[in-house]
């Protein structure tokens, strides 16, 4: 085996692992704050507010 062909295996066992710009981590990480940004979004409008009033109401008699 020449040196090029071990680089070549050595550089692609190192890099197999790290895939793309994100680990799993920085992944879970992104989703869960992107998650929480959408349901602040979505739990701050006037009209969601309004309808789980109502629905809390209904179910608190």
């Amino acid at each position: 085996m020449s040196k090029a062909d071990q680089i070549v295996a050595s550089n692609s066992r190192v890099s197999r692992g790290k895939q793309g710009f994100l680990g799993q981590r920085g992944r879970i990480a992104l989703l869960a704050l992107t998650t929480l940004l959408m349901l602040f979004v979505f739990f701050t409008q006037p009209d969601v507010r309004a309808t789980l009033a109502t629905w809390t109401s209904l179910i608190s008699g």
